[in-house]
């Protein structure tokens, strides 16, 4: 039975099938009933289909329930023009098109043929046996840490596969596995988020992850849990490292995702990708979930760091599904409303205003998401800087308000010793937002936030940390003393003026110690209800910066 092909020698999927082969029914892909059908030919299966069951009587067409033609895949119409164009570009697709409409039985594989004039496979060296490294007993108490503090938020793996991961594992410990870098990346975020003494060897753990997951970015077998272990990397590099290496690590995240096809549904998954594919993976699920978290690191991480983030074509893969023991359609649902601040989208005031009230109305069981609801309200003000200039006070208080649920929550996950990244950023940005807006309801706010931001210093007494807080005291008291300046403007203004008053002796008045006037009772009367306290800004004189490099000290 020859296929049906259009004149571009592009195999037409999207006809009703009376029947699926049996390989299809296994990996629950659309069949086109063709014997052998298009998804076995283009990957290589076995394809067979049982014999036809006793024809069963028609059904009305009036009849109740959903048919076939119901249940056609729509979703494929969408992303089917997007998929032509890409298969139409690739060069290494071609070869297998033209072999399809020649001779379906023998037509070669998608496969770089001309790519080069021929390849040097890189040599790979030895990678550290993690079973060397530490022992079961500390993998599945490291595994706990893991499950207990970063699974809520970023539920990418299966509790109880991972389990069984572990024990396979140390049961043959002498025989390296494609598992192996989940299991180092589990261990090393593990050891992080473990809330004392970190592990001796989590800088080994890390590494050896490293140096596995090297290879996948060239290898032609990539797998699912490649990419779960990049986004482990990128989570962990997030919480550690500088915003270039876990933007580096996010991107890498979304290349894999692509190579694996994991952005398309398991049904739609493009040709281009049938020589990198992971065609092995029967939880659709699982796969949804990676695609989805991927995506929410590169492009928070671009949107923060102010790089590019990873655009995929051909997207047609479907929002996980909530899940009990996790928040991670929470963390989705967050993201969506971010995709609005996209920096290619010239966005409304009242678009933007809209975006704040969906971020309100959600409501977050998990401290740390709750620091990512308070992180987008402060890009909305940011946003809401550039449209317009004028913000009312209403948007103002409400941003305030989150700003301090975000406050609140960094502060009560120092306090736990959990290092999310935003423990530390909200604190710093709301400061900063709080001295942008520079109101006398933002202002009151100023000494509670940067008491809490030294609180959370004091548990995470990094050099990071104490940069950043140095940062934000010098920017309290720059604010603090141009106030100053203004104040000696308004009080030279009331004061009578002097023919005697040389130039030079006006300008020595001008810059009288700031305590004569904060203490004196010159000509400028204020309000009896003027009760500001300069003080609250800052406590203490600010010594220089440090100059020298980030040594890498972690928390005490």
């Amino acid at each position: 039975m020859s296929l049906n092909t259009d004149d571009s020698g592009r195999i037409r999927t999207r006809q009703r099938a009376k029947r699926a082969c049996e390989t299809c029914k296994l990996r629950k892909r659309k069949c086109d009933g063709h014997e052998p059908c298009t998804y076995c030919l283009r990957y290589e299966y076995q394809c067979t289909f049982k014999p036809h069951p006793r024809r069963r009587p028609a059904v009305p067409k009036n009849s109740a329930g959903p048919s076939e033609e119901q249940d056609s895949p729509r979703l494929s119409d969408r992303a089917d023009a997007n998929q032509e164009h890409m298969e139409a570009n690739s060069g290494t697709a071609f070869p297998h098109l033209l072999g399809m409409r020649l001779n379906p039985q023998g037509a070669p594989k998608v496969y770089g043929f001309s790519w080069n004039l021929g390849p040097r496979d890189e040599p790979l060296g030895p990678f550290t046996n993690i079973a060397d490294l530490i022992s079961q007993e500390d993998m599945e108490d490291l595994a706990s840490h893991y499950l207990k503090k970063i699974h809520p938020v970023y539920a990418v793996l299966d509790p109880d596969a991972l389990r069984q991961k572990v024990i396979a594992r140390w049961h043959d410990s002498a025989t390296a596995t494609s598992y192996d870098p989940v299991l180092c990346g589990v261990a090393a975020l593990g050891s992080l988020y473990s809330g004392h003494q970190e592990h001796p060897k989590e800088g080994l753990l890390v590494q050896s992850a490293k140096e596995m997951l090297e290879t996948t970015r060239i290898s032609k077998a990539t797998l699912l849990h490649h990419a779960t272990a990049w986004i482990l990397r990128t989570i962990y590099l997030r919480s550690t490292n500088c915003p270039h290496a876990s933007w580096m690590a996010s991107c890498s995240t979304m290349h894999i995702i692509e190579a694996i096809g994991a952005h398309q549904d398991p049904e739609l998954v493009s040709l281009v990708y049938s020589d990198t594919a992971d065609v092995g993976v029967n939880d659709d699920e699982s796969q949804r979930r990676l695609f989805w978290v991927a995506t929410v690191l590169n492009s928070w991480i671009s949107y923060e760091y102010g790089r590019s983030r990873v655009i995929l074509r051909g997207v047609s893969c479907k929002p996980p599904l909530p899940r009990t023991g996790d928040f991670t359609t929470d963390l989705i649902a967050l993201y969506q409303i971010s995709e609005r601040l996209d920096p290619d989208q010239n966005n409304k005031v009242s678009d933007l205003e809209e975006a704040l009230s969906r971020v309100e109305r959600l409501t977050l069981s998990h401290d740390a998401l709750v620091l990512s609801q308070s992180n987008l309200a402060l890009t909305i003000y940011r946003r809401l800087r550039v449209a317009s200039s004028n913000i009312s006070n209403d948007i103002l208080t409400r941003i305030i308000r989150l700003g301090n649920d975000g406050l609140d929550a960094a502060v009560r996950l120092a306090e736990g010793h959990c290092p999310w990244w935003h423990v530390a950023n909200i604190p710093f940005q709301f400061l900063c937002i709080l001295l942008a807006i520079d109101t006398r309801e933002s202002l009151s706010h100023v000494g509670p936030a940067l008491r809490s931001f030294r609180v959370i210093t004091s548990h995470y007494s990094t050099p990071t940390l104490h940069t950043a807080l140095e940062t934000i005291e010098s920017l309290v008291r720059l604010s603090q003393n141009k106030k100053e300046r203004d104040l000696v403007l308004l009080r030279d203004s009331m004061q009578q003026e002097d023919p005697g008053v040389t130039e030079q002796d006006s300008t020595t008045s001008a810059a009288f110690n700031d305590a004569s006037w904060l203490g004196g009772t010159g000509d400028l009367g204020l309000p009896d209800n003027f009760d500001w306290d300069w003080n609250v800004f800052l406590d203490t004189q600010v010594p220089f910066f440090d100059e020298g490099e980030y040594s890498g000290q972690r928390y005490r």
